[in-house]
C-alpha cells in the first residue's frame, strides 16, 4: 500500500502575478488545491523544497500527497505541474484532492526486466510504451509496473494484456497494445540491376581502372 507524503499548506493573502512572484522569492510555490470534500478551490502556497522531495519519492508526481489545510488535512495528487523553462524547478502546481475509497485514473511508468534471448541472437528491443494508464484506489497506486522480456525472441511482441498487474489495478489502455517488440534490423542488399549495384560496380570499375594506369605507369617507368 502507498505511503502518503504529509505537505503543509499556507493560504496565500492574495492573486496576480505579483503575487506569485513574491511568493517565488520567498522560496515558496503559488498552487491551488480543488476536487472532491472542497467546496470550492483554495489558493494555497508550499515550500519549495518541501514539495520538491514530495514530488521525488520512489511514487514520483503519483505520490499521495498529505495537504495540512486549516480545515484538516486532506489527501491530494499533484497535476498540472508547471515548471521554469531553463531551470526546470517547479513554478505552479494544482492539488486535486481524493478518497481514499475513490478510484482514481494515473499513469504508472512500465520498467521492462531482464534481457531478452532475441537480443543474443542479434535482435534489438524496442520499448513501445512507456507509461500505463490505470484506475486504482489513491493508496494502492504502484510506483512502477515491471513486465518481464527475458523470454522474448525475434519478432516477439509484449502487449498490455501480457502485464502483470497487482490485485486492484484495472487497465486503461487496449489489451493489444504494443508494450515491447524485439526485432531484427536486416541489411538492405541492393536487388541486381538496381542503381545502388550499378553504382557500387562503377566505383569498383573505376578503382582496378586506377590501380592498372599507375602498374602500367611503373613498368613504362
Amino acid at each position: 500500500m502507498a505511503q502518503t507524503v504529509p505537505l503543509a499548506v499556507s493560504p496565500r493573502a492574495g492573486s496576480g502575478k505579483g503575487e506569485a512572484r513574491s511568493l517565488r522569492r520567498d522560496g515558496r510555490v503559488p498552487t491551488i488545491a480543488y476536487g472532491r470534500d472542497l467546496t470550492e478551490p483554495r489558493a494555497v502556497s508550499v515550500d519549495a523544497n518541501e514539495l520538491f522531495h514530495a514530488l521525488n519519492t520512489d511514487a514520483g508526481t503519483n505520490a499521495i500527497l498529505e495537504l495540512r489545510l486549516a480545515t484538516g488535512p486532506q489527501l491530494a495528487i499533484a497535476r498540472e505541474i508547471q515548471r521554469h523553462p531553463v531551470k526546470r524547478h517547479v513554478t505552479h502546481v494544482d492539488f486535486v484532492t481524493v478518497s481514499r475509497d475513490v478510484r482514481i485514473d494515473v499513469e504508472v511508468p512500465i520498467t521492462l526486466v531482464g534481457e531478452p534471448a532475441g537480443v543474443d541472437q542479434g535482435g534489438l528491443l524496442d520499448q513501445a510504451m512507456f507509461n500505463l494508464a490505470v484506475n486504482v484506489f489513491p493508496l494502492e497506486v504502484p510506483d512502477e509496473i515491471s513486465l518481464d522480456v527475458s523470454n522474448m525472441d525475434i519478432g516477439d511482441v509484449k502487449r498490455v494484456a501480457d502485464i502483470e498487474l497487482p490485485a486492484g489495478v484495472e487497465p486503461l489502455e487496449d489489451p493489444e497494445a504494443a508494450v515491447a517488440t524485439v526485432y531484427y534490423e536486416a541489411v538492405e542488399v541492393p536487388e541486381p540491376g538496381s542503381e545502388a549495384e550499378e553504382g557500387a560496380a562503377g566505383e569498383g570499375e573505376a578503382e582496378e581502372a586506377g590501380q592498372a594506369r599507375v602498374t602500367d605507369e611503373i613498368e613504362q617507368g
